[in-house]
C-alpha cells in the first residue's frame, strides 16, 4: 500500500451542532419528491442540458466512453484497480468535453441562424426604415431579381424628375420642356395602346407601385419616336390634362421610383449582409459562459486524474 502515499488524505470535520435526532427529522420533513413518479423525474434534473448528466444520454457517448477507456487502457497499461478508476476518470472526462463542445457549436449554429433570417437581415439594411422594410418584404417576395439595366433606366428616369419642383407642373408643356425623356417615353406609351394623355394618366395614378414604375423600367425607345408625336389623339388630350393630375401622377411615379430603387439595393446586397450577420452572431453570454466553466472544470478534472495516473504507475514501477 506504499504506493499510494502520495495521495493525501483528506480530514474530515463533523459540526458542533450535529445531532442524529434533528438530522433523521430533517429528513422526514425533507420537500423532495414522494412518489415513484415524482422520484424518476428528479433523478434527471442534471439531463436538463446533459453537461452534468451522471449518465450517457446515448449510444454514441457510450460508445465513445468504451473506445476511450480501450484506448487509454493500451496506452497506460492498468495494473490495479485505482488505475483501471482513474483511466475510467479520464475517459468520463474526455466524452464530457466532446459533450461540451457539441452544445457549444449548436448554440453556435442555432444562434447563427436565427440572426441570419430575412426579417433580421432586411431590418438592418434598411436603417429600421419600416416603410423600406415593407417595401423590400414585397420586392423579395414577388420573385424580384436584380437587373443593372432595368435599375439604370429607373436611376436615370429619377434623376430627370427628382430635381423638379411638381407644383410648377402646369401642363403637358411643362412636362416636354424639362423631362423631355419622360416625356417621349409617356407619348410612345399612349400611341403603343391608343390611349389619349388623360387616360394614360388616370389609369397610372391609380396603379401600384410596382406597376406605375413599369413604364420607365424599359428605358426610352428611339426605334419609332416619330410615332407618338403624330398620334392626334395624344396631341388633342395634351391640351386637356389638369395640372393637378399630373402632378399627382408624378409625385407617385417619383416616390415609388426611390422606395423601389432602394428596396433594389437592399437585396441586391441582401445575400451578403445575411452571412455577415451570421458570422458575426454570438450566443447568449450567460450561456456561453456557464459553457466555459464546465469545460474548464472538466479540463482540470483530467489533468488532474492524468498527473495522479502517471504518479501512481510512476511509484508502482519504483517499488517492483
Amino acid at each position: 500500500m506504499q504506493i499510494y502515499n502520495f495521495i493525501k488524505p483528506v480530514k474530515i470535520r463533523q459540526s458542533f451542532n450535529y445531532n442524529p435526532y434533528i438530522m433523521s427529522n430533517k429528513k422526514k420533513n425533507s420537500n423532495g419528491p414522494k412518489t415513484d413518479e415524482g422520484k424518476a423525474i428528479s433523478s434527471r434534473n442534471s439531463t436538463t442540458h446533459g453537461l452534468t448528466a451522471r449518465r450517457w444520454l446515448n449510444v454514441n457517448e457510450q460508445s465513445l466512453y468504451d473506445e476511450t477507456v480501450k484506448n487509454l487502457i493500451v496506452d497506460f497499461d492498468p495494473q490495479s484497480s485505482i488505475e483501471k478508476i482513474l483511466i475510467s476518470k479520464m475517459a468520463e472526462c474526455t466524452v464530457r468535453l466532446m459533450r461540451t463542445q457539441k452544445v457549444e457549436n449548436a448554440m453556435f449554429d442555432l444562434t447563427s441562424s436565427v440572426a441570419g433570417s430575412l426579417d433580421e437581415s432586411i431590418k438592418s439594411l434598411s436603417d429600421g426604415n419600416e416603410i423600406m422594410i415593407q417595401e423590400t418584404h414585397n420586392a423579395f417576395f414577388i420573385g424580384w431579381q436584380f437587373d443593372p439595366h432595368t435599375f439604370t433606366n429607373k436611376m436615370f428616369a429619377l434623376s430627370e424628375i427628382a430635381p423638379q419642383h411638381l407644383a410648377n407642373i402646369t401642363g403637358w408643356a411643362y412636362v416636354e420642356d424639362n423631362m423631355p425623356i419622360i416625356a417621349s417615353v409617356i407619348m410612345k406609351k399612349c400611341t403603343d395602346e391608343k390611349l389619349n394623355l388623360c387616360d394614360f394618366i388616370s389609369r397610372e395614378t391609380n396603379q401600384s407601385a410596382d406597376q406605375i414604375i413599369k413604364i420607365v423600367a424599359a428605358g426610352k425607345d428611339n426605334s419609332d419616336e416619330n410615332t407618338s408625336l403624330s398620334n392626334e389623339k395624344f396631341i388633342e388630350s395634351n391640351h386637356k390634362i389638369s395640372s393637378s393630375s399630373l402632378q399627382e401622377y408624378f409625385t407617385k411615379l417619383v416616390r415609388s421610383l426611390v422606395r423601389d430603387t432602394q428596396a433594389q439595393l437592399i437585396l441586391k446586397d441582401l445575400d451578403h449582409r445575411i452571412q455577415q450577420i451570421k458570422d458575426a452572431a454570438m450566443p447568449d453570454t450567460k450561456k456561453l459562459s456557464l459553457i466555459q466553466r464546465y469545460r474548464t472544470a472538466d479540463e482540470r478534472q483530467f489533468s488532474k486524474t492524468l498527473g495522479e495516473l502517471l504518479e501512481l504507475q510512476k511509484r508502482r514501477k519504483a517499488s517492483n
